[in-house]
């Protein structure tokens, strides 16, 4: 069983689940699933999904980065998550979520790309008027 069919296991996430895994890969198509433990780890650590799907019908994801790394939202609450907090760690449990993770998987990339010799300080955002 592949990651793909292990979050089909979760009706009412599989489709934000199976868009997330795909967004995932076009980040760098050469990523490729592992299940350790109970982690899918993809071949570049820089996100993990346990999927959840026998008790708690959610996908707790961890991410490269500490928390001070990331931006803030309301509906994807971040905590503090393994490695002394050089991962971050949140739950996804509603379609309301898909655009605040895609912007943390997002930036757990770009760290992981950075690597762990950055200087880790809280990203910002620039609006550009047009």
């Amino acid at each position: 069983m592949g990651v793909r069919e292990e979050i089909s296991k979760i009706p009412k996430l599989k489709n934000i689940g199976l868009a997330i895994i795909d967004y995932v890969e076009d980040l760098d198509p050469d990523i490729t699933f592992e299940l350790k433990s109970k982690r899918w780890v993809p071949s570049k650590n820089f996100i993990t999904f346990t999927i959840q799907h026998a008790q708690k019908q959610n996908i707790a994801i961890s991410l490269r980065g500490n928390l001070k790394e990331f931006l803030r939202f309301d509906e994807l609450p971040l905590r503090k998550g393994m490695g002394n907090g050089a991962y971050s760690e949140c739950t996804l449990n509603h379609v309301n979520q898909l655009p605040a993770l895609a912007m943390t998987i997002r930036r757990a990339y770009e760290l992981y790309h950075q690597g762990r010799q950055r200087e880790k300080r809280h990203p910002s955002i620039i609006y550009v008027s047009v």
